[in-house]
């Protein structure tokens, strides 16, 4: 029995049916896709037009904070990244900490903690507590500030470190340290208040302090508004550059 002619109205059938599937598919696929489109602005929430700045701000600049975050607002309360912000007004000049978050419907509030200067770094930087240099700054105001110097901006927490040691060390004293530079080969040299500068060298930077503070100083106080500086790097003794001639001497301990 020949079955051909049966067989074609089905096959025909057949391929009628794919084809509406699938164009049926079709069209609830775009028609979700738009439903998703216009769906977002509700999805996303309400925009947020209103930005409030706390915290006692001396330094950073509002215009600069607005700035910062206006690109990194999202298209509403929900799709705005908070941490992004937050980010963002951190890298800011003078800020220390940012903290960002949404209250309903429109507000952003920015509440930032400035930073303070500790020391000065090098020719114009400045440094908080954690040896962070945040700003470069020739403002007056801080020229009291311990002027502290380093190979580079990579080395900074580290001299700070080693300034906090060497002031505690002789503070008990009554002596106080108005500036420490170190070398690009780690050799330290200090400044005291009275203006004599105290050479340490590398290694021992602390011990050689105190051994100045305890052997070198008592000698030489009765000359000490003479003494340019004092090196301490010796094993046994030190050496006293004066301001008057006669410059260089060497004197046991």
């Amino acid at each position: 029995m020949n079955t051909r002619k049966s067989d074609q109205p089905v096959k025909f059938w057949r391929k009628r049916i794919v084809v509406v599937g699938a164009g049926a598919a079709l069209v609830l696929a775009v028609a979700f896709g738009l439903l998703l489109w216009l769906a977002r602005p509700l999805l996303a929430g309400p925009r947020l037009t209103t930005l409030t700045l706390g915290g006692r701000l001396a330094h950073v600049d509002a215009g600069a904070v607005r700035a910062a975050v206006i690109p990194n607002l999202g298209s509403g309360f929900f799709t705005t990244h908070v941490d992004r912000i937050g980010d963002a007004v951190d890298a800011l000049p003078w800020v220390a900490e940012a903290q960002v978050r949404r209250e309903w419907p429109h507000t952003l509030h920015v509440d930032i903690v400035e930073e303070v200067p500790v020391a000065r770094w090098g020719a114009d930087g400045l440094m908080d507590a954690q040896g962070k240099v945040f700003v470069h700054s020739q403002d007056k105001a801080y020229a009291s500030l311990p002027q502290i110097s380093g190979r580079d901006d990579t080395a900074a927490a580290d001299v700070l470190a080693q300034y906090n040691t060497l002031t505690a060390l002789v503070a008990t004293r009554g002596i106080g340290i108005v500036s420490l530079s170190v070398d690009a080969r780690g050799g330290a040299t200090v400044e005291l208040d009275d203006g004599i500068e105290v050479r340490l060298g590398r290694e021992d930077a602390a011990e050689r302090l105190a051994r100045f503070s305890a052997v070198a100083l008592p000698a030489l106080s009765a000359k000490l508004t003479a003494v340019a500086y004092v090196d301490m790097r010796y094993t046994n003794g030190f050496a006293v550059g004066w301001k008057t001639p006669g410059g260089h001497v060497r004197q046991g301990a």
